[in-house]
């Protein structure tokens, strides 16, 4: 049996259960190794980071004072500790499920110090002294502070629920709305959902959305022997079967973000994407689902899609 259909069964079974998402936490720490923070994964996201800031600061102004807000955190805050090394005054994540904690905080931010200290962490975006000073500060003591004092002095705020439901923040409030790795994972009733909410948070004027999207199918980064292709042979029918709660894959293409987001009404600024394998898609028969997309737009591995409002 494949490594990745072994995965999914046992994400399946996952899915039904109660606490699934920290038995899940379990399974990926100790059986898969996928929830370390790992110089790879860490190097990932603050090149989102570095991108974000980049693009921001090229089309509306500097990071220093914004508020920002992003979907799905995740367990190692990165690119929220990124946007406040470079001097935004309120940081905003949720997630659907509690993910981060004070360990895992703890962890993001020994990670910063390392790359600090190995002047790498200047080789994606220049950062104010005097918050790398509080970071630094923030590490020595955070043995004795509590995870809630360590995230108002990182002037973070995560919230656990549903985006479409929140109502702690006020509309058009907020500079930047941003993800990484995030809206593969949301189905996509959902996913429009979540576009009207950021946009109905992002300012009127001078407002930005900024999303890298991963499109590949998540089951080959665990097993090899599949191409990032495989989830396109199957039926939707056959993928439901497939698919779980757990870690979702709603198998977009590019066109298909592009065709919500004209539905939405949300200008699609800039399109970074990377133009995948196109030898690789020809070595799988896609399902008929997939037949009218153009090759070189089922290529297309991962995205970054940009939006100036205003």
């Amino acid at each position: 049996m494949k490594k990745w259909v072994l995965k999914a069964i046992v994400q399946k079974i996952i899915s039904w259960l109660p606490y699934r998402n920290r038995i899940n936490f379990l399974f990926q720490t100790y059986v898969t190794k996928g929830v370390y923070l790992t110089p790879e994964y860490f190097e990932d996201r603050l090149g989102h980071a570095s991108n974000h800031i980049a693009w921001f600061e090229k089309n509306i102004g500097p990071i220093e004072g914004i508020h920002s807000f992003e979907l799905g955190c995740g367990w190692y805050p990165v690119v929220p500790i990124s946007l406040f090394l470079k001097g935004a005054d309120k940081i905003h994540s949720i997630d659907i499920s509690r993910l981060m904690n004070k360990q895992t905080l703890m962890t993001t931010l020994e990670m910063f110090s390392d790359y600090h200290q190995q002047g790498k962490l200047q080789n994606y975006y220049a950062f104010l002294p005097e918050r790398i000073s509080e970071l630094s500060d923030l590490k020595v003591q955070a043995e004795h502070l509590s995870y809630e004092e360590m995230m108002k002095r990182l002037k973070l705020t995560y919230f656990v629920e549903d985006l479409t439901a929140l109502d702690a923040i006020p509309e058009h409030s907020i500079d930047l709305t941003h993800s990484n790795n995030t809206f593969e994972h949301v189905y996509p009733e959902a996913l429009k959902g979540i576009l009207r909410k950021f946009d109905s948070l992002v300012k009127k004027e001078k407002g930005c959305h900024s999303h890298f999207i991963d499109m590949s199918d998540h089951f080959a980064h665990f097993d090899r022997s599949i191409t990032i292709y495989n989830f396109l042979r199957f039926s939707e029918k056959m993928w439901d079967f497939i698919d779980n709660r757990i870690q979702p894959q709603n198998r977009f293409r590019l066109s298909d973000y592009q065709k919500l987001y004209r539905t939405l009404d949300i200008p699609m600024t800039e399109i970074t994407k990377r133009e995948g394998h196109p030898e690789q898609l020809k070595s799988i028969k896609v399902s008929p689902e997939f037949e009218q997309y153009d090759t070189s737009d089922l290529a297309v591995s991962h995205c970054h899609i940009y939006s100036r409002i205003g």
